[in-house]
């Protein structure tokens, strides 16, 4: 594949071998399911062509083709409405950041340090494309490690979380500790929901859904400690009302009043730390 054109990439572009691992098995899978669509692999191409902007970024994540021929964002989708997903999700990002310099693809924006050494980043999804193009990114600085993702996507007038990922590594859970106490009793999962609703009518949104359990693309099992992450409990607890998808209230309660006097210092740090973080979103997406 050249810059100035775009081909459905190839089985071994997506699957080479490793050494000796072989991904033949892989590569099969990959070439059946995209003669099983070859339709929508043609209106792909054609798509791409008319968009040129997308060369670049499919070039270097050949890997975000794949969804067309077999999931993305919502397992329900059928054929068209996942096509007519992919495109939509490929362009609405790049187009309403436009002002960007370089595309999130190639320079991820940092919205700073949420707490010390901290910081949140809006780039694209890294990881698996299926569970959406783009994504929110919790990191320790000093050693840009990635310690909690959120992949969402676009639909219709709305945005969807996809995925909400946590540490597994050594040491997961005292640090997962260590940072809620220092988010002012917010765990990280859900100053990843918090930061998610700020971004949505940041970038001028009303509406932001969560993809039901059920319905989750490939729900992480973290194998050390035989744990699936709960997305139903984790959208409850958020204050989401379930139905097709889990309707998430984009401005939170914050009546302290109906908040344990003991608990207010709390919540007043907590509700400073994320209006801080949606003024720094504000000023440097705002362009």
């Amino acid at each position: 594949m050249n810059l100035s054109q775009y081909r459905w990439t190839k089985a071994t572009e997506i699957y080479p071998n490793r050494g000796k691992k072989s991904y033949a098995g892989k590569r099969l899978r990959y070439r059946l399911r995209s003669l099983l669509h070859r339709r929508q692999v043609k209106q792909f191409e054609q798509f791409v062509a008319q968009h040129p902007l997308l060369i670049p970024l499919l070039k270097q994540r050949v890997n975000y083709s794949y969804p067309l021929v077999h999931r993305f964002l919502d397992k329900r989708f059928n054929t068209q409405q996942r096509f007519n997903a992919i495109c939509e999700n490929l362009l609405f990002l790049p187009q309403q950041l436009s002002y960007l310099t370089e595309p999130l693809w190639q320079q991820p924006i940092s919205f700073g340090e949420v707490i010390p050494d901290f910081e949140i980043l809006l780039n694209i999804n890294e990881h698996q494309p299926m569970e959406g193009f783009w994504a929110l990114e919790l990191r320790y600085k000093p050693h840009n490690q990635l310690i909690y993702l959120l992949t969402f996507g676009k639909l219709d007038d709305a945005l969807l979380i996809a995925v909400v990922q946590g540490p597994n590594f050594e040491g997961a859970k005292e640090l997962v500790k260590r940072l809620t106490k220092s988010c002012h009793g917010l765990r990280p999962a859900y100053l990843m929901v918090e930061a998610m609703k700020l971004l949505t009518q940041i970038l001028g949104y009303q509406k932001l859904f969560g993809i039901p359990q059920k319905y989750q693309n490939k729900s992480r099992l973290v194998q050390s400690k035989r744990y699936v992450v709960d997305y139903d409990a984790i959208f409850s607890e958020a204050g989401g009302k379930a139905g097709h998808y889990w309707t998430l209230p984009l401005q939170e309660d914050r009546d302290l009043e109906s908040i344990p006097s003991k608990k207010r210092s709390m919540y007043r740090k907590r509700f400073a730390m994320l209006d801080s973080l949606s003024e720094i979103m504000q000023q440097t997406l705002n362009k």
